[in-house]
């Protein structure tokens, strides 16, 4: 799950690129976590199959990090530094989500943007960390 989180905290940030080099595409679902008003909008516009897109694949890193989360908690209790780096990795997720929430309600203002793009790359460091904590055993 921790490699899952990994690598869709990746595709997040590079989907999340094309949202921002296609004019026009950051815009068109001006409220979120609904598109347009819709849980799946008219996907006939390329921006906002996009943008929908981008949502679709956040959503997707959300769901394996949370599952790692759990995943530490219920079974990997006793190795607290992938329990604790889990809670972490999601507190930065979650952080990230409420920007990216912001980023559409200011309309992409810079600052919300700029911030946005750090706590991606931030949410993809920490998620790589949970991966290759889990990765090696613990020395006792």
């Amino acid at each position: 799950m921790a490699i899952l989180g990994a690598v869709s905290a990746y595709a997040t940030i590079i989907v999340g690129g094309i949202v921002r080099g296609v004019p026009g595409a950051g815009t068109i679902c001006p409220d979120w976590p609904l598109c347009n008003g819709s849980i799946v909008p008219n996907l006939a516009d390329a921006r906002i199959l996009i943008e929908y897109v981008h949502r679709l694949v956040a959503a997707l890193t959300g769901f394996f990090m949370l599952s790692t989360l759990v995943a530490a908690m219920l079974w990997f209790r006793p190795e607290m530094r992938i329990v604790t780096l889990s809670i972490m990795s999601f507190a930065i997720l979650v952080t990230q989500v409420a920007v990216g929430a912001l980023t559409i309600a200011s309309d992409n203002d810079w600052v919300v943007v700029t911030i946005h793009l750090a706590l991606g790359t931030a949410t993809l460091a920490s998620a790589l960390i949970v991966a290759l904590v889990s990765l090696w055993p613990a020395k006792f």
